[in-house]
């Protein structure tokens, strides 16, 4: 993993717009491990107060616990960080609880709140985070505080509501507005940032056989949803294309636009190929596995069978210990098969996978081999059970001998 330092990024002479991208990256890169906090500005993800306490959490977790912060009321927890990172940091109170748990709170005062953090912290950003960032929907790099404030300060309170997000698949069916696409943008990548962490918290390829056929079917499940979301990534880009093509667009707003497509075809192409190589090698590693079992049990067979040959050329003596000697040993062999029985159950269960390099032929080759197998198998049950009835019947026969004896 690439490591930037966020320091040294600082120190150059960079213009403010990367500065506050770079600072961004870095808050939504700490607070990611925290389900309750998603950081997309400077204003209104900070009113709650979580996200400034996960802040400190992350890199001072013995500070409090988070349990407690979210039972907090968004007062609560904005006073809660800025007493602790006084205390703890020697960070001045520099916001007042009161005028960041408001509706838009001051997005300079809440950066220079932060950058103040940001020197006294772990200060290092991947590339992943800083590429995330560049893919965020417009409306939350813009910061539009005024213009929304104006717009619900003049529209009715039943109108207040923010419109329904129209959905990937339907926002290039006529003209294409700049709002429309990024928020088709925001579905589309809150689910492949989901997407790519499901893929990533997959356990490594096992050694056992059972449980490689539960990691196939975990992933050819995650593979269908993959193609499920394929149109709703080709919308956007479509839409995202569109924009373009209209010419109703800022060279600066084409090129944002532009970087995006580039960034989110980029993440869904490695996603995709990646997911396509774990398939490939899963269904590698358990065709081998599998082989491997057949090749076992044929290899038991063989030898039960040559057992079983001697075991019939055993002579049976006019005697009891002779009669027991044998039960001992059949006893032992049909232990031997409640054993192997469980090899035999999976096999039972058997995951063929018919793709365009073996074929229906290897297929058949596969079936035509399980079936040998099984009718070795039943041969073999069913040889033991008889012999057992008839060693039984011998048994009571004796036993019924010696007690006429008696």
């Amino acid at each position: 993993m690439i490591l930037i330092f966020l320091k040294n990024f600082i120190e150059l002479n960079r213009s403010k717009r990367l500065n506050e991208k770079i600072l961004l990256s870095w808050v939504r890169q700490t607070t990611r491990p925290y389900s309750q906090v998603n950081v997309l500005n400077f204003t209104t993800s900070w009113t709650d107060g979580l996200a400034f306490n996960a802040v400190l959490h992350q890199h001072k977790p013995d500070l409090f616990s988070w349990d407690k912060v979210i039972k907090m009321s968004p007062i609560e927890r904005l006073e809660h960080a800025f007493s602790k990172a006084q205390t703890y940091l020697g960070i001045e109170k520099l916001l007042d609880p009161e005028d960041v748990a408001v509706q838009f709170p001051d997005k300079k005062s809440i950066i220079m709140y932060l950058t103040s953090l940001f020197e006294v912290l772990p200060q290092q950003v991947t590339i992943d985070a800083i590429r995330e960032v560049e893919t965020l929907p417009r409306k939350y790099k813009k910061e539009c505080e005024e213009e929304a404030i104006n717009i619900q300060s003049t529209a009715p309170e039943e109108e207040h509501e923010i419109p329904r997000a129209e959905t990937p698949s339907t926002v290039t069916e006529v003209d294409v507005d700049l709002d429309s696409y990024q928020i088709a943008l925001e579905e589309v990548l809150t689910w492949l940032l989901s997407a790519e962490d499901t893929f990533q918290e997959q356990d490594d390829i096992s050694d056992d056989v059972e449980e490689v056929k539960d990691q196939f079917a975990t992933h050819e499940a995650f593979m269908m949803e993959l193609t499920a979301h394929q149109s709703s990534v080709g919308s956007v880009l479509q839409a995202g294309n569109q924009l373009i093509t209209q010419g109703t667009l800022s060279d600066e707003e084409e090129f944002e636009i532009q970087e995006q497509m580039t960034l989110l075809n980029a993440r869904w192409e490695a996603l995709r190929v990646e997911s396509m190589d774990r398939q490939s090698r899963l269904h590698d590693v358990l065709m081998e596995l599998q082989k491997k079992q057949l090749q076992q049990l044929s290899t038991w067979l063989t030898l039960t069978e040559e057992r079983i040959q001697k075991m019939e050329t055993c002579p049976l003596d006019d005697d009891v210990k002779s009669l027991q000697k044998l039960l001992e040993e059949h006893k032992s062999l049909q232990s031997d098969l409640e054993a192997e029985q469980v090899k035999v159950n999976s096999l039972t269960h058997m995951v063929v996978i018919v793709d365009e390099n073996s074929g229906e032929s290897a297929t058949a080759i596969l079936e035509d081999q399980l079936q040998k197998l099984g009718e070795r198998w039943t041969a073999v049950c069913r040889w033991t059970e008889e012999r057992w009835n008839r060693l039984q019947e011998i048994n009571i026969l004796w036993q019924e001998l010696l007690e006429e004896q008696v």
